[in-house]
């Protein structure tokens, strides 16, 4: 966006002191503070931010709330909106961490530190260790927020990132993976910095987010990164959640395996107990087939021979020949069928020890056997010439 007139802005921020100054101040909106502040200070738009670095006058009047403006005239690149803010507050978190870890012994920080393609917010040095601490107020995709970690961690032993607001990406990714992320507080009115921690946690059958935390005085850092009572309650919250998780799992596959295995077993059952139907039918079948009719017993065929082919084949056709014979059989006891056109169309069958030409012969009823001997040797009343 241009550069705009700033004549009739009215922004709450400044910089104390000197332009490239990192002593972010908010103005009160308290007429009495204000002036508290406005005492013998001077108040500047801030170069560390993209500012202008012009002198800003703090106006604090009876009818608008107290706040800072720019010279008559005068241009600058920064925006009166949230963006403003965000930048004013991300450098007091900045400059909170700073005042935080040097008063820890045998540690330093510096800030805005470029390390290769990537400028990290607060380098922290402590005893043979570093740490980058990320500050992170804006978007932030979750990939970018991997590939800045892997950058940052070529020099340190730790990076981690402290989210001012839930709606970031990158927050919500971490917070899915290993399910806890830091936060990040400030309080312009107390001027105070807080680090917290985001968790979830089970209530009842709901999972859901918590948070915990204080200033910062209740933290550490370590060459694993910052650590306190807060962060090893959340991290204890989540592993017996996941531990909860990883059962539930368990206990499911466990059912849905249970489950598997009964209808297994219930699919085998069913068909045994249909080999086993089929066994008894076809031995049935079998045993009907070595029985001579009544009135037939120096005509019907005295054996029946074994069926030659492959095992399935074999199983197959005597299923077939078995029930053909027995319907042959039936029509001759019941005197459908005359002897005279029945019994050598059975002893002709008694000859086909093809599994093959059962399988194929595809014949629907008795007649369809009849009418396939007499076709090859001629009918008892009309014999072939």
């Amino acid at each position: 966006m241009d550069s705009e007139s700033t004549s009739e802005r009215r922004d709450i921020y400044a910089v104390l002191g000197s332009p490239d100054s990192r002593f972010p101040v908010e103005a009160p909106a308290d007429p009495k503070e204000a002036r508290r502040l406005k005492g013998g200070n001077s108040f500047y738009c801030s170069t560390a931010l993209g500012g202008c670095g012009g002198e800003l006058t703090f106006a604090i009047g009876d009818v608008n709330i107290p706040h800072f403006r720019h010279q008559a005239g005068s241009r600058c690149s920064l925006i009166s909106s949230k963006t403003l803010a965000d930048r004013y507050t991300h450098l007091a978190i900045q400059e909170a961490l700073r005042a935080w870890i040097e008063t820890m012994p045998g540690f330093s920080c510096r800030l805005e530190v470029s390390i290769e393609s990537g400028r990290t917010d607060v380098l922290v040095t402590g005893p043979s260790f570093e740490v980058a601490l990320e500050v992170q107020r804006s978007a932030l995709s979750a990939r970018n927020a991997l590939e800045r970690t892997a950058v940052y961690s070529h020099r340190a032993n730790a990076v981690q990132w402290l989210y001012a607001f839930r709606d970031i990406d990158a927050y919500k990714a971490e917070l899915a993976d290993r399910g806890w992320s830091l936060r990040i507080w400030y309080g312009w009115a107390k001027k105070e910095c807080r680090i917290g921690v985001s968790y979830e946690t089970e209530t009842g059958a709901e999972v859901e987010i918590k948070e915990a935390g204080g200033p910062l005085t209740d933290w550490d850092i370590s060459f694993r990164g910052l650590d306190s009572v807060h962060l090893r309650k959340a991290k204890a919250a989540v592993e017996r959640l996941r531990a909860t998780e990883r059962e539930r799992r368990l206990e499911q596959a466990r059912e849905e395996a249970a489950r598997e295995a009964a209808e297994k077993a219930r699919k085998e059952a069913a068909r045994l107990r249909h080999i086993a139907d089929q066994r008894a039918a076809h031995e049935s079948l079998l045993r009907a087939l070595q029985h001579t009719p009544e009135g037939l017993e120096n005509k019907w065929p005295s054996s029946w021979p074994q069926l030659k082919g492959s095992p399935g084949q074999v199983s197959w056709a005597e299923s077939i020949r078995a029930r053909a014979v027995a319907l042959l059989r039936e029509e001759l006891v019941e005197e459908w069928l005359p002897q005279a056109r029945g019994v050598p169309v059975a002893r002709w069958l008694a000859l086909q020890s093809s599994a093959a030409f059962w399988i194929h012969c595809r014949f629907n009823d008795t007649f369809a056997f009849v009418q396939a001997y007499e076709h090859q040797f001629g009918s008892p009343w009309h014999p072939q010439r």
